[in-house]
């Protein structure tokens, strides 16, 4: 009788852990993007609020009586654990928490798009898994020759300088994100390329390649091509930069060429 007893007993435990260890899943559907609205569950929205890829914050609306307690970042590339994040609640508002972390997001997964899992509970202490969609950093692919196109110019007490120049570019860019995401050039040392179809900024967009077939004259006598562009979205920012040197009459060659995520 004794051990009849102690089997329901522990039949009567394991049913009640499997009946709080799984969550009620409330899936993002407004893709990548910085607001999420949401028609059911704990949360109301979600707003990514962080501008770098190596931190993640966000605002959290809750509805009447819900609260969260934690979330944890997952990479969509290799579904490997990112990083835990911590909520806050809002000593002013009991609607309203913030999460976030800094500095806490490893290079490799900068650019990996992400799902935040967020453990949540409605006013009846139902438990919800609520998922927010995070953007990696933009990807950008630029490909640049540029070569002699005119003629070399001694100078005196000074360097020389290639009159002119063809520059031929492929800029190859998935800023992660529709509606949210667009790219322009930071510096140019007073040339512009037009790069993004013939202008230096772009529209908002998901992907794109914008290519460059063009002749430049060097009227400034500058003794570098000196460029800085720059994509973002909801939640990074992805700058190349590439300078070639024009001081050689040999031939142009680059000087400097570097892809930061940040």
């Amino acid at each position: 009788m004794k051990m009849f007893k102690l089997g329901t007993l522990a039949a009567a435990l394991l049913t009640t852990v499997s009946a709080v260890a799984a969550p009620i899943n409330v899936a993002d559907t407004n893709g990548y993007d910085r607001h999420t609205v949401y028609s059911q569950g704990p949360v109301s929205r979600v707003v990514i609020t962080s501008e770098f890829a190596h931190n993640f914050s966000a605002d959290i609306e809750l509805r009447d009586g819900a609260r969260c307690d934690n979330g944890n970042l997952y990479s969509n590339v290799d579904s490997s654990h990112v990083v835990n994040v911590g909520v806050q609640a809002n000593a002013s508002n009991a609607n309203a928490a913030t999460i976030g972390v800094t500095n806490a997001i490893a290079e490799d997964k900068l650019t990996h798009n992400k799902t935040l899992h967020l453990s949540c509970y409605d006013a009846d202490n139902t438990w919800y898994n609520v998922l927010v969609n995070v953007p990696g950093a933009p990807i950008v692919n630029w490909d640049i020759t540029v070569e002699p196109a005119g003629e070399f110019v001694n100078q005196p007490y000074s360097f020389g300088y290639h009159s002119a120049f063809r520059v031929k570019s492929t800029l190859n860019v998935n800023n992660q994100n529709k509606s949210q995401s667009y790219c322009y050039t930071v510096a140019n040392r007073g040339l512009s390329l037009g790069l993004f179809h013939g202008s230096d900024t772009s529209n908002t967009f998901h992907s794109d390649v914008f290519t460059q077939d063009k002749v430049y004259s060097n009227d400034t006598a500058q003794p570098v091509l000196y460029q800085i562009v720059q994509c973002e979205n909801a939640a990074g920012k992805t700058m190349a930069v590439k300078v070639f040197n024009l001081t050689d009459p040999n031939g142009i060659y680059t000087y400097e060429d570097q892809l930061i995520v940040k």
